[in-house]
């Protein structure tokens, strides 16, 4: 059966929480100032949300995804504004050397072969280029698989496949997992990550982001609608914490920002 990306991608419409918000105003307010004045591909696009504060300050942005729907959606809001394609990165369809920055986040656990997309993203890349991989942490406590994901890079994993590959690599991660500082909160945490735990079990998380967003509403309470183009207000930008090493351990946050630097 073909994977609708569209059913579990964050998209124009899609009720989220506050936090989740703050993930995607974090995600992209870092990636417009990496891709500032650089020639930027932002694979696994989806509908382009953060497409506008990328391509505000870059020389100039691609945006590519493997969902022709998602794409769609994304071209009906920029129109001839940025250029879209539909692609796979296992096989990207651009020169050696195109980009300056290359960013894929949230979406390299749906391919198949990276790998394949690892060497691909090291091609186009020009000799002093940038990769930023942003991803759910596995290794957090209470984390829970997308549906239809092949396979969660820890951030190790990251740095071994890009340091083999001739980058210089930063491992971070943000939005901390944390214990509320009061009683009450604290037991509510404990009670919501158990429940995560237990549907996960059971097998009982929706396979879809609208019917997760359902299960939020009654965990959460009320939502916020991802709009088709975030403004640099839409959420709070969170800081980032370098982990690995004698840093911070990994399983403290729920977010992985993985830099890659070409070495020269």
């Amino acid at each position: 059966m073909t994977t609708r990306y569209e059913d579990i991608t964050e998209t124009t419409g899609m009720p989220v929480t506050d936090e989740a918000a703050d993930m995607l105003a974090t995600r992209y307010s870092v990636a417009a100032d990496i891709g500032s004045r650089a020639r930027v591909l932002e694979l696994g696009c989806a509908a382009g949300q953060g497409l506008g504060l990328i391509a505000a300050r870059a020389r100039f942005t691609v945006g590519g995804d493997y969902s022709a729907a998602l794409l769609a959606s994304a071209q009906r809001h920029y129109g001839t504004r940025i250029p879209l394609v539909q692609l796979s990165a296992e096989m990207l369809p651009f020169s050696d050397r195109s980009f300056d920055v290359v960013l894929f986040f949230e979406a390299t656990y749906y391919v198949p072969d990276m790998e394949k997309a690892f060497g691909e993203i090291a091609r186009v890349l020009a000799p002093d280029g940038t990769v930023m991989f942003v991803n759910a942490n596995p290794e957090r406590p209470d984390f829970i698989r997308s549906p239809h994901s092949t396979h969660y890079h820890t951030a190790d994993e990251f740095r071994r496949a890009l340091s083999a590959r001739g980058f210089d690599v930063d491992t971070e991660g943000s939005f901390p997992v944390a214990a509320p500082a009061s009683g009450a909160l604290r037991v509510r945490a404990h009670i919501l990550r158990l429940v995560r735990q237990g549907l996960e079990a059971l097998h009982l998380v929706p396979r879809t982001l609208k019917g997760r967003a359902r299960l939020k509403r009654l965990l959460y309470g009320k939502l916020r609608l991802v709009p088709p183009e975030l403004s640099p207000g839409f959420g709070t930008v969170s800081p980032r914490t370098r982990i690995g090493g004698d840093s911070a351990s990994p399983d403290g946050f729920k977010v992985l920002y993985i830099t890659g630097r070409k070495r020269a």
